[in-house]
């Protein structure tokens, strides 16, 4: 197959296939339905269609999506049968759909190196169904359950709606740019929020990410590239096994094509990790992603400039130092002992570091430059919050929030809304929690390029915006 100009191979007979289970049946000759709402289906059925293949080895190396009322994302579970006459009977679980009519339109396509090659769509199936559907594509969205109203101190009002309530020790959050909400869960499932939907499907589930019997360590941390519309980089921080029972932290960098997770490589390695492993990631104004590693050790003290633990590593997407890095080393800030957060002013771009010294010590410090240099401002967090995320407020849609900082909360329970002034922005004017009702601890938070604020708990995922 030809890395240029290729344009897949043909799509024949896209329809339902008569067998609600298998993919044993032939799928009708005709896709149009001109004007109607099309055949009505219960959605346990299976998409089938003709694929054209010039033999049994190109057949084998295509891929599929489903665009749902021109929402892409792949099929899961496709079968092919052999190929007769150059066609082969394909057939795969039906995309994930609410009741109602929609749209149906298939394509294949390949990937080649950091290239993705897809087809013409095919001609449009159009379908009517009478019980959502759960399968393997990007979902549309569902009827939305009732949403809570609350209003904070200085008079915001605001209305939180829950999307998903099926996820499992959720660690951290990530938002691309195309509102798709990229969920960390800490035995190494990376899921995915398509329009408020969760994929039934993980983007990847990481094996190796080990956790301690104590439920410490495993995924952490999630990150997307600043050019995620262009690379699709994903990095993700986790733990693995090291010698004598202890844990390394690993980084890792994904590629991220129609909603799964590939292409792994590893950019950081067997970084000593402490008991309680911390790590958060952070793709920086300047392109960069920022890494910041716990210290590893009890002692207070922070390890050798030679070494990562307990610092915040500055890297190019391919792990490598950026060329204006000090010393020629990516270390951007020593001193950190138990990283749970990092995010960058929307103003000053300066990186915000949440910090817990020990149990009962938690600040925020502001990283003004980068080490050896630096110059730091430490902000106290009050006691007994738990730290585990912060995100700065981005967005027009609430405007009350501009320069606010929200802080996941987890064993107060709460999202804590920091404002500060807006002339000394270091300057703590005022704090708020949030969320007192959630009934669960508060695990991860991040604001969407729109402004709206996702919030997730150990199981759920919230959003939070204007009422």
């Amino acid at each position: 197959m030809q890395r240029l100009g290729w344009r897949g191979t043909g799509l024949v007979a896209l329809a339902v296939a008569l067998a609600s289970c298998g993919g044993g049946s032939t799928p009708p000759p005709s896709t149009s339905d001109p004007g109607g709402t099309g055949e009505r289906i219960s959605g346990n059925e299976r998409l089938g269609w003709n694929q054209a293949a010039s033999d049994a080895r190109q057949l084998a190396t295509l891929r599929y999506v489903a665009y749902v009322d021109g929402n892409r994302g792949e099929l899961s579970d496709v079968s092919c049968g052999g190929l007769n006459g150059g066609v082969s009977l394909c057939t795969s679980r039906m995309p994930g759909m609410s009741p109602g009519a929609h749209t149906i339109e298939l394509a294949s396509f390949v990937t080649e190196g950091e290239a993705v090659f897809e087809s013409a769509k095919s001609a449009p199936l159009r379908v009517t169904v009478t019980g959502a559907t759960a399968g393997g594509s990007s979902p549309t969205p569902t009827a939305a359950p009732a949403a809570t109203l609350l209003t904070t101190a200085d008079g915001v009002e605001l209305r939180l709606d829950a999307l998903s309530e099926q996820l499992e020790a959720v660690t951290a959050m990530a938002i691309a740019p195309d509102g798709r909400v990229f969920v960390a869960e800490q035995k190494g499932r990376v899921r995915i929020l398509v329009n408020g939907v969760l994929d039934p499907q993980p983007a990847i589930t990481i094996d190796e990410a080990l956790m301690t019997s104590a439920s410490e360590g495993g995924l952490l941390a999630l990150a997307l590239d600043a050019q995620f519309d262009r690379t699709r980089f994903l990095y993700a921080a986790y733990t693995i096994a090291g010698p004598e029972d202890t844990r390394r932290f690993r980084l890792v960098r994904y590629r991220e094509v129609a909603g799964r997770l590939g292409e792994r490589v590893v950019l950081l390695d067997a970084i000593p990790a402490a008991a309680r492993p911390a790590a958060s990631l952070a793709s920086g104004p300047d392109g960069r992603l920022y890494v910041a590693l716990d210290a590893a050790i009890s002692t207070g003290r922070t390890p050798a400039l030679a070494s990562y633990s307990g610092k915040v590593l500055r890297l190019n997407a391919d792990g490598t130092t950026p060329q204006d890095q000090s010393a020629s080393l990516p270390v951007f800030a020593t001193d950190i002992q138990s990283p749970r957060g990092l995010d960058f002013h929307p103003s000053t771009g300066a990186l915000w570091v949440a910090d817990v010294k020990r149990r009962d010590v938690e600040e925020l410090r502001v990283i003004l430059s980068g080490a050896p240099s630096t110059s730091r401002t430490k902000i106290p967090l009050p006691a007994g919050i738990g730290v585990a995320g912060v995100a700065f407020y981005r967005g027009t849609v609430v405007p009350a929030f501009a320069g606010d900082l929200f802080v996941a909360a987890e064993e107060a329970r709460s999202l804590l809304r920091l404002r500060f002034d807006t002339r000394e922005p270091t300057r703590l004017v005022s704090g708020e929690r949030l969320l007192q009702d959630a009934g669960a601890p508060i695990r991860a938070v991040a604001v969407a390029a729109d402004g709206l604020v996702y919030v997730a708990t150990d199981r759920a995922v919230l959003r939070l915006g204007p009422r």
